[in-house]
């Protein structure tokens, strides 16, 4: 299409698209690669600390949740979600709660994280073994259940004597889910 006298161009209509993608692609990249968890947090411990006062202070007497993990283990997002969700079992258990279930089910890209050193580099083509491990361990520790989605041990070639010490194998990772909830379990998909 010639351009206007008047100096003005017009582009493609994609052309918009890939701008936009591209100013996206350069904000995640920057933020992936910030140095905190969370962008806003402040860069140092304030001291003295200011005064907090609970308005609210929630009382857990039954807690019952699957975290559905099915998601690639990448960066900080995985980690910490995980540290929390271990966080708050400890936390729950001190606050005296009568009862605190947590099953992991962990399922698709998030599987080989339940698996240990040998198989976790076989499928993954890696040379380390397995840097999740010591979580997966800790989420056990604190009272919580964790299995694997027997389905997608069978498409990626492993068995039970490659998992990790204490986790559990379902017959079918997302069909466990469903059976928990309708146990009364809340879902917590990460």
């Amino acid at each position: 299409m010639p351009l206007r006298a008047t100096g003005i161009r017009r582009y493609h209509p994609h052309m918009r698209l890939t701008c936009l993608l591209a100013g996206i692609s350069i904000v995640a990249v920057g933020c992936s690669n910030a140095s905190q968890p969370f962008a806003f947090a402040p860069a140092r411990k304030i001291s003295p600390a200011p005064e907090v006062k609970a308005d609210v202070s929630a009382k857990v007497q039954n807690w019952r949740t699957v975290v559905y993990a099915n998601r690639r283990p990448t960066g900080d997002m995985v980690f910490y979600g995980l540290a929390d969700w271990r966080d708050a079992t400890l936390a729950a258990n001190e606050a005296g709660a009568t009862e605190v279930r947590m099953v992991f089910v962990f399922d698709g890209p998030a599987l080989p994280m339940v698996l240990n050193d040998a198989a976790y580099d076989r499928v993954l083509g890696t040379n380390g073994g397995n840097p999740w491990k010591s979580l997966i361990a800790d989420l056990q520790k604190g009272g919580a259940s964790v299995e694997s989605c027997g389905t997608r041990m069978k498409e990626l070639g492993v068995g039970n004597a490659d998992l990790l010490p204490g986790v559990k194998v379902d017959s079918d990772g997302w069909t466990r889910v469903l059976e928990l909830q309708s146990k009364g379990f809340s879902l917590f998909q990460s």
